[in-house]
């Protein structure tokens, strides 16, 4: 939610995203029952508590704090309509009254404290305490740096000297807010009336979230940012309104010089049925759906929700000639497939057109903390089209990341580049970027690959069923123990005999290293993997009676997941998402699907104490390459590390030499 996502819960309830945020964890800290804690309760709990201490450090920061006795209770009893997290009010009580009082004492010791400058993002870190970071996380919410904020204005041009309006559609905490409220207070400052200032800024800054703590918290900030401008006049309208940027039923007209921001970044198959069903028109009208419904199914429907949020806000909030400035996923870019709607660069079939100015690529690092997200800042301009090669600048951190807005000389480096399509007859393939001032033609070289990659196994939010723990032989099954703690929903723990047969060792994101691969855990794959779908049940009962029986256990929470649903209904409950006759592959090149740097290994089948000799599956959250030998898997490796592995018809097919082990298999107990 800080500085500029807004928070999916508001989109369908906070439940499926929480199971793996360490709520016990959390719970424990606030002396609530550790155990199973309730997620909704808890959070709800949490973000009443932080907009009981927002709305008092506001009101003892602002001149106009009324001075008689009892004020706290007095405000914060005031419910707003647009305020669903003053419910205590409707539930006033002497121990809650006693709650306030001891909290307004505390916060009036610190409130004294001024910001470092007007402008600064007070709660930002507050809430980043109050609301720890796999909770954040888990949420989907990254704090966006400000100097990354900065960034953004920079390449959009808003110096904040008159340039007209801007808005940010999903301004979370609102920190391009303030450092639009900055600028513009360093540009006129010393030129014009306090009173006139503020009225100037409060005309040209907007902020819109859908979730009520964002526009909350945004609007103490932007109070704060301009509160000494203001004197003692009567409260203002801070122009930070809860509206949702995609679904905005907001009479159209209201048009801005200027959009930025970092729209929230939430993947479609995470995004409640509702509301993947009211959007659905939108993702069509704008071409971002642009691929048939198998290609969707494996692997190129990787929507973002952030692509939407960007299409809808150039289309009903900026001007014909204004500027757009958004950070975004960088493979947004360079994905085939999944980007090919997003490069369309065009507001539906015969809208305007959006042209590319400019990317900043920051792949090489991690501007938000803890997020192994590629990002990439675009600057488009709407009505202009889009014309090859594009400004591209790949960014490289040579020192530590700043945490202001400023950005300290010599902490980055920038290699200029330029970018276009690498088919130039379909000016929506991935894009090609080469250094500036590349004498080469390199456009003959791209085209097809003898190589296709896929991504791993997908159990659809249902890692607790599917990922088991292999405990020891029994008769003639095998013990395991199921892993309820790793997938979106809660299941029970199970402890039972299954058949051998559909167990595997699982490779997953973290059990990839360079050159080196190691899983540490079982897969139970109830697929057949030439259709595509789930086993039969009726072969099921006859060949693997015993896995069915567990799998029944959970055919609720198997029928709830969001992919089965979309695509897979029509099949057996236990059906997973991207299987393929890859899947099982006796040797093949894994690697990570998303992370700062190349790490791929090698892998071959496992010789295990328990199971025998079983092939390895991938995750996900991996990519996975097959290969016909060992040796061939050591030379297409390279590929994953920038070299190509095109082959020619004199390529020879090597013989597979004899077997070595290249992983470690996970241990069983007896």
């Amino acid at each position: 939610m800080p500085g500029g996502e807004s928070n999916p819960r508001i989109l369908g309830g906070p439940e499926k995203k929480l199971q793996s945020a360490k709520l016990g964890k959390l719970a424990r800290r606030f002396g609530l029952p550790r155990e199973n804690p309730d997620p909704a309760p808890l959070v709800l709990a949490l973000e009443t508590y932080y907009t009981v201490l927002v709305k008092l450090l506001v009101a003892e920061a602002t001149p106009r704090r009324p001075a008689a006795a009892g004020w706290a209770e007095t405000l914060l009893r005031t419910r707003n309509a647009d305020d669903p997290f003053a419910w205590y009010t409707e539930a006033w009580s002497a121990e809650i009254a006693e709650a306030i009082r001891d909290i307004a004492g505390k916060v009036a010791r610190y409130a004294s404290v001024p910001p470092s400058s007007p402008g600064a993002d007070v709660f930002g870190r507050l809430y980043q305490h109050l609301f720890p970071q796999g909770l954040r996380h888990g949420l989907g919410e990254y704090y966006t740096p400000e100097w990354l904020a900065e960034h953004v204005l920079d390449a959009t041009g808003y110096s904040g000297s008159g340039d007209g309006r801007l808005l940010d559609p999903a301004c979370g905490s609102g920190v391009f807010l303030l450092a639009a409220i900055r600028r513009i207070r360093r540009a006129r400052g010393g030129s014009t009336e306090p009173r006139e200032l503020a009225r100037e800024i409060l005309d040209s800054v907007v902020g819109f979230d859908l979730n009520p703590l964002a526009v909350m918290t945004a609007r103490a900030n932007y109070l704060l940012a301009i509160g000494d401008l203001l004197g003692p006049e009567p409260a203002v309208e801070i122009p930070v309104y809860r509206r949702d940027a995609i679904l905005d039923e907001a009479q159209p007209g209201e048009r801005f010089d200027y959009v930025v921001g970092n729209p929230p970044w939430i993947a479609w198959e995470y995004l409640p049925a509702a509301y993947r069903e009211a959007t659905a028109p939108l993702w069509r009208h704008y071409g971002l759906f642009s691929l048939s419904g198998t290609e969707a199914r494996h692997g190129g429907g990787k929507k973002d929700l952030s692509t939407l949020v960007l299409y809808a806000a150039a289309d009903r909030y900026l001007k014909h000639g204004g500027r757009l400035g958004f950070v975004i996923t960088q493979t947004l870019l360079q994905t085939k497939g999944a980007g090919d709607g997003f490069r369309r660069f065009r507001l539906g079939v015969s809208g305007e057109p959006l042209g590319v100015l400019r990317v900043d690529d920051m792949v090489r690092f991690q501007p938000f903390a803890g997020a192994a997200n590629w990002t990439a800042a675009i600057v488009l301009e709407k009505g202009r089209e889009t014309t090859y090669p594009v400004p591209y600048v790949r960014w490289t951190l040579d020192g530590r990341l700043p945490r202001g807005g400023d950005v300290p000389e010599g902490c980055f480096s920038r290699e200029s580049c330029t970018a276009r399509p690498i088919d130039p007859a379909r000016p929506r393939s991935p894009w090609l970027v080469l250094p500036e001032g590349t004498a080469a033609d390199v456009a003959p070289r791209p085209g097809p690959s003898d190589y296709v990659a896929h991504l791993g196994a997908n159990s659809g939010g249902a890692n607790g069923v599917y990922w088991v723990e292999v405990l020891g032989r029994r008769g003639d099954g095998v013990l395991v123990r199921n892993l309820p703690g790793r997938g979106k929903r809660a299941v029970e723990a199970v402890e039972c005999v299954l058949e051998p047969d559909l167990l595997y060792p699982l490779v997953r994101w973290g059990d990839v290293a360079r050159y080196h691969a190691r899983p540490r855990t079982w897969l139970l794959l109830a697929q057949d993997v030439q259709s595509r779908k789930g086993i039969d049940e009726a072969v099921m009962q006859d060949r693997y009676p015993r896995t069915l029986a567990y799998l029944t256990r959970f055919r609720e929470a198997l029928i709830a997941r969001a992919a089965y649903r979309r695509y897979q209904h029509r099949w057996a409950f236990y059906s997973m998402y991207n299987v393929g006759p890859y899947t099982p592959a006796p040797i093949k090149v894994i690697w990570r699907r998303m992370d700062t740097r190349i790490r791929a290994a090698v892998v071959e089948p496992i010789d295990d104490a328990v199971l025998g000799t079983r092939p390895v599956i991938a995750q996900e959250t991996c990519v996975q390459l097959e290969a016909g030998s060992l040796a061939e898997a050591h030379y297409s490796i390279t590929s994953t590390c920038g070299v190509s592995t095109r082959k020619t018809p004199s390529t020879p097919r090597w013989p597979k030499p004899a077997r070595r082990p290249i992983v470690s298999p996970p241990r069983a107990r007896p």
